[in-house]
């Protein structure tokens, strides 16, 4: 089902034409994460197109085409040796509207998620749908054989250059005498686990450890986590290059996900940056983050108060820590998490993928 197109290098794949479906284009991680796929497959020379019922995002300078349409179907999804679905909304519309392979792009399992209870029924039963996954985790993928009998491949996250940090920052080696500790995510997903990050800040407060703070979320401060915890910093739908230069000024990350987490694309951005974290003993976090960062009970903001302090008042530990992240980012680089991408795509439109269960 791949195209016939040349290959331009020993070890290059063919050129295939590939289809993402993007409900909309808000400014997520999830969203940047297949938005910035795109590009690189698109860098390589495969025919991508970003198909969005949202209009073309503002906030990303897109390269790989893109196409707004009211709906998705076989008139409006260009033929692909590929159509990715990105949310479970998709998965149907991309069956529907293919005209070779499909797969289902899975960062995260919708049906455990807490805002959206009302949808869990259809989640599962779209779920069900016999196409092949690409996952940015195993254990998404465990759950999606095991519940769905549905096989899958991981695909890396891609990690753009701008992560890593200048000369200047290399060559710290303790934090700030006044730390800046960075909580991201939005107050409104209780799962990310802001309010856990911010009872540990008061408690670290409260024990007399002079710090900022550094909020990043998508959505505007509201009263309710005003009223908890006060931040230095408040900074609201930025792009992804302006995120990454506020990380870089910061001493610590505080990533107390609930087990709901996918990946947790903010820890590995901050193991790019150089900055030690704290963060949650849930599978996510396990499975890349165990060898760097100091994990704690999802929920338990005096673990993460302590594990936090511990950090802080050790510059050893801290820089043996930054030192570690650094080397895990590597593992993703933007070079890697496209052959990977590559090669599950060709695993999708060759049907291998059949083969596996």
């Amino acid at each position: 089902m791949l195209n016939c197109g040349s290959q331009s290098a020993a070890g290059d794949l063919k050129e295939m034409k590939v289809s993402y479906l993007l409900d909309d284009t808000v400014l997520f991680g999830g969203v940047k994460v297949v938005l910035r796929q795109a590009d690189l497959l698109a860098a390589k020379g495969h025919d991508v197109t970003i198909v969005s019922r949202g209009p073309r995002p503002d906030w990303y300078d897109l390269k790989a085409s893109f196409r707004q349409v009211d709906a998705f179907s076989r008139e409006t999804v260009p033929p692909s040796d590929v159509t990715v679905a990105t949310y479970w909304t998709t998965i149907d519309p991309a069956v529907t509207a293919a005209h070779r392979a499909v797969a289902h792009y899975c960062q995260g399992l919708e049906f455990t998620y807490t805002h959206n209870r009302a949808d869990h029924a259809a989640i599962e039963t779209a779920y069900r749908t016999a196409i092949p996954a690409l996952v940015v985790s195993a254990h998404l993928g465990k759950v999606l054989s095991e519940r769905f009998a549905r096989p899958s491949r991981v695909v890396l996250q891609p990690l753009e250059a701008f992560w890593k940090p200048g000369l200047r920052r290399r060559i710290v080696r303790r934090p700030a005498s006044v730390p800046r500790i960075l909580v991201t995510g939005p107050w409104e997903g209780d799962w990310k686990g802001v309010r856990t990050a911010l009872e540990a800040i008061n408690q670290l407060r409260a024990s007399g450890l002079t710090l900022e703070v550094v909020r990043i979320s998508q959505y505007p401060l509201t009263d309710d986590e005003a009223c908890l915890a006060e931040a230095d910093e408040y900074h609201h739908h930025i792009k992804p290059e302006a995120v990454a230069s506020l990380v870089q000024g910061c001493d610590l990350l505080l990533a107390p996900s609930w087990e709901q987490e996918g990946f947790g694309l903010p820890v590995l951005e901050a193991f790019a940056a150089g900055v030690p974290v704290v963060a949650s003993d849930i599978e996510a976090f396990q499975e890349f983050a165990v060898d760097a960062a100091m994990l704690a009970p999802a929920q338990d903001s005096e673990a993460f108060a302590s594990a936090a302090r511990e950090v802080l008042s050790d510059p050893a530990l801290w820089r043996h820590m930054r030192r570690a992240g650094l080397r895990v980012a590597d593992r993703y680089a933007e070079k890697r998490a496209t052959r990977s991408a590559e090669a599950s795509l060709e695993w999708v439109a060759s049907g291998e993928w059949k083969l596996q269960n």
